[in-house]
């Protein structure tokens, strides 16, 4: 939607501009007129308009002087003066200015038609925003590790990695995605002593991820990520060089056999710098891509176990004596469940239904393998998943008006261990029908919207039905507005108001001895010749004909 405003100190000029530019419904016009430049600068204080269409020369305020106020708060508008004969000292000041056009008055309507249709597009072709795209691109330059970071961790958390390839290419990531990786997590302990603000906290973190990766870069590929528990992530391969001199096994024996090595002289750097205790474990194999997640959630359980032993901890994953911990499968289950039920705020505001029940389904099945002593365990799954679903209603506000269907107190009641299925079977059926409420929750918010715009409308035709006082009434952006109206009832709302105030005229034509000049004013225009023109191009006749043949067809049927 376009905003223009129209200037001229002659009503009959302004009023005219206004009801011609009116008919161009292609155009998507959201159109305002002034009849001086202090009424047009009184709107432009409240209102950001895309193109001024104004006389260049007005008492009180002239078209320059409107044009540096326009300058001083609005950069990106237009402006199109209406010029006589005698203005050329005000034409040459204003082509001095960017973005200015101008035509005279006597070129007529064909002429300010094609000038307005050149100047949009004009201003659709710059919010093309190259310039933007082009900033924004050198901006990702500079925010490019915490976007290769978020990218890194989704993997683990369970997103998708078909896309690989080109993901990888876009963030620049220093590793290959065509090969496997050799995964290294460190646990770094909460930080106590002295009450660290946010910013040491954040300092510590990736002076230890610093440390780690200027130990180990030399002898391998290397990119690491400290997730929102503190955890380092590393992700390791041999350069390529070593891939295509030894056989793959081969190189990542390497890799992996250098990394355990250097593990213990890390650990002395991060003391020697940040004073902080930092326990490792390294897979002693490499894995895909795609079962990374699940690695990640054994390196999670070794460092748990070990590192409640002690503080420093260094754990190779695959020589661990597995008879340690019985248990210890099922807890990697339990992790990498845990881990990807942080994704389901995402999938539930997204609407993913298919991802949220594939991952319920992942969360029943570790659960069927707990043994009845991992009560604990089974809660915190559920729990976890509860806390998500009671977060997306809450912020929905479904549960005001659909709290019978939703049934919060089943799916919060787990009393005894045997209900842990049936509870999840219960948030399992739930997942589809909050989708849906929600989904029905938007239609209905937004037919309330459209319905209370179409009432004004049909109540005020006479009066402001601009873009922006519709937008006041619901208290919406009025670009919202207008693209909300537009997908709601499939036409824009400059469309909707003339095709109201062409079925009002026909009611009052039909059932009324009202005047012509009478019609026009009670259904929005101010003069009768422009309502006439109007009315010719929506009903292929003047209002008059309209009129005389609707009269003659009530006589010729008495």
């Amino acid at each position: 939607m376009i905003r223009l405003l129209i200037v001229d100190d002659e009503p009959i000029i302004a009023d005219g501009l206004f009801e011609t530019l009116q008919q161009l419904t292609h155009l998507e016009l959201d159109l305002y007129k002034a009849y001086s430049g202090m009424d047009a600068m009184r709107q432009l204080k409240d209102t950001r308009f895309d193109i001024v269409l104004s006389d260049i020369r007005m008492p009180g305020m002239n078209g320059l002087e409107l044009l540096r106020h326009i300058r001083s708060t609005w950069v990106d508008c237009r402006v199109v003066f209406l010029t006589g004969f005698n203005d050329f000292d005000y034409v040459y000041e204003a082509i001095q200015n960017q973005g200015v056009h101008y035509l005279l008055k006597t070129e007529g309507y064909p002429k300010v038609i094609s000038v307005i249709e050149s100047v949009i597009d004009e201003i659709r072709a710059s919010r093309q925003w190259s310039e933007l795209v082009s900033g924004v691109n050198e901006q990702m330059e500079a925010a490019n590790q915490v976007l290769q970071k978020e990218y890194l961790l989704h993997l683990l958390n369970g997103a998708s990695a078909a896309d690989r390839s080109e993901q990888f290419g876009q963030l620049k990531l220093p590793l290959d995605p065509g090969l496997p990786i050799l995964l290294l997590v460190g646990k770094i302990p909460a930080l106590r002593a002295g009450e660290p603000t946010y910013t040491e906290r954040s300092r510590i973190g990736y002076s230890i991820q610093l440390i780690v990766e200027r130990h180990l870069a030399p002898a391998m590929r290397i990119k690491c990520a400290i997730d929102d528990r503190s955890r380092l992530v590393c992700f390791l391969q041999p350069f390529a060089s070593s891939v295509e001199s030894d056989e793959g096994k081969s190189a990542f024996e390497k890799v992996s056999l250098i990394a355990t090595g250097m593990l213990d002289v890390i650990q002395q750097a991060i003391e020697l710098a940040v004073r902080v205790p930092v326990s490792f474990a390294i897979s002693d194999r490499h894995t895909s891509w795609e079962e990374a997640g699940r690695t990640f959630a054994q390196l999670q359980y070794a460092l748990d176990y070990r590192s409640s032993i002690d503080s420093e901890t260094i754990v190779t994953v695959g020589e661990t004596d597995e008879g340690d911990d019985e248990h210890r499968m099922d807890n990697e289950a339990v992790r990498l469940v845990l881990n990807k039920i942080g994704m389901m705020d995402a999938y539930l505001d997204e609407g993913r239904t298919d991802e949220l029940l594939s991952l319920l389904g992942q969360a029943r099945s570790v659960l069927s393998r707990l043994s009845p002593g991992d009560t604990g365990v089974g809660m915190e799954v559920y729990y976890r998943i509860t806390v998500s679903l009671l977060s997306y209603i809450n912020r929905t506000g479904i549960a005001s008006r659909h709290g019978d269907e939703i049934g919060l107190s089943k799916l919060l009641r787990v009393d005894q261990p045997d209900s842990l299925p049936f509870a999840l079977d219960y948030a399992t059926r739930l997942i589809p029908l909050l989708l849906e409420l929600r989904q029905n929750e938007r239609d209905r918010r937004a037919s309330r919207v459209i319905d209370r715009i179409k009432d004004y409308i049909a109540n005020n035709l006479a009066g402001d039905v601009s873009l922006t006082r519709l937008a006041d009434i619901v208290y919406f952006n009025p670009a919202y507005l207008s693209r909300l109206f537009k997908k709601t009832t499939g036409m824009t709302i400059v469309d909707y108001v003339h095709e109201l105030r062409m079925k009002e005229a026909i009611s009052l034509l039909e059932n009324s001895d009202m005047k012509i000049q009478d019609i026009s004013e009670a259904v929005g225009f101010t003069s009768a010749t422009n309502f006439t023109r109007f009315f010719r191009k929506y009903a292929r006749l003047t209002p008059y004909e309209y009129r005389e043949l609707i009269r003659t067809k009530k006589s010729k049927m008495e």
